[in-house]
């Protein structure tokens, strides 16, 4: 078995500037471009960290920063479907971080990275999907009127955003929900609940989860 490390996918990216080594120039020189790192010698171009290993690198050190590397977060949303479980962890992770921090931008953005990858990937992370999206807090979104009855809402600090209170996933990416609900018996239900607390409180959602409220147990 070599102990040598895995050679670095090639996911790409190029710098967008043409280069060129100064006449006289010996040894490798560092190129630094929003595609990422790169070592250039003797007019071959070698990728050190292109922009998806900035970007994880960005959200391991601060989920608000995933935008800071729009170029690699686009690349993964575009090749979602080839996501790996590797990408799965380090997206919940990037997630639950996220929810920590009550950053409605960073979760929305993790999760539609979430709703684009296979649902057999999903399901091969059931437990932490479930712990994390088990939570009205985290998918609901009320509006606070002054008329709002603050008693059946959930007990303990509640992220507000203006007059909005709750990260509002289910609204924000209903894609999602919709696929947990076809992982388990137990996702679904949770969905399902959900679903009919949101239409109860006015929230948009679409055909298919409209329909999974309405066969809500009463008063769920």
């Amino acid at each position: 078995m070599s102990d040598d490390p895995p050679e670095k996918p090639d996911r790409g990216f190029r710098p967008r500037i043409k280069y060129t080594q100064p006449e006289g120039s010996k040894g490798s020189s560092l190129v630094v471009t929003p595609e990422g790192i790169f070592s250039y010698e003797a007019g071959r171009m070698e990728t050190l960290a292109d922009a998806v290993d900035y970007f994880w690198a960005n959200v391991a050190a601060d989920p608000r920063e995933w935008n800071v590397s729009l170029k690699g977060y686009d690349w993964l949303l575009k090749h979602a479907a080839e996501a790996s479980r590797e990408d799965m962890r380090r997206t919940l992770g990037w997630l639950e971080g996220a929810i920590a921090l009550r950053d409605r931008a960073a979760a929305v953005a993790a999760c539609r990275y979430l709703a684009a990858m296979p649902l057999p990937l999903l399901a091969s992370d059931h437990g932490r999907l479930t712990a994390i999206f088990n939570s009205r807090k985290v998918g609901m979104v009320w509006q606070l009127t002054p008329d709002l009855d603050k008693t059946p809402l959930p007990s303990g600090p509640i992220p507000k955003f203006g007059q909005e209170a709750g990260l509002g996933l289910i609204r924000a990416v209903p894609e999602l929900y919709g696929k947990l609900a076809m992982l388990s018996p137990e996702m679904e239900t949770i969905v399902t609940l959900l679903a009919a607390e949101a239409i109860r409180y006015g929230v948009s959602l679409p055909p298919e989860l409209a329909a999974m409220a309405k066969a809500a147990p009463q008063g769920g």
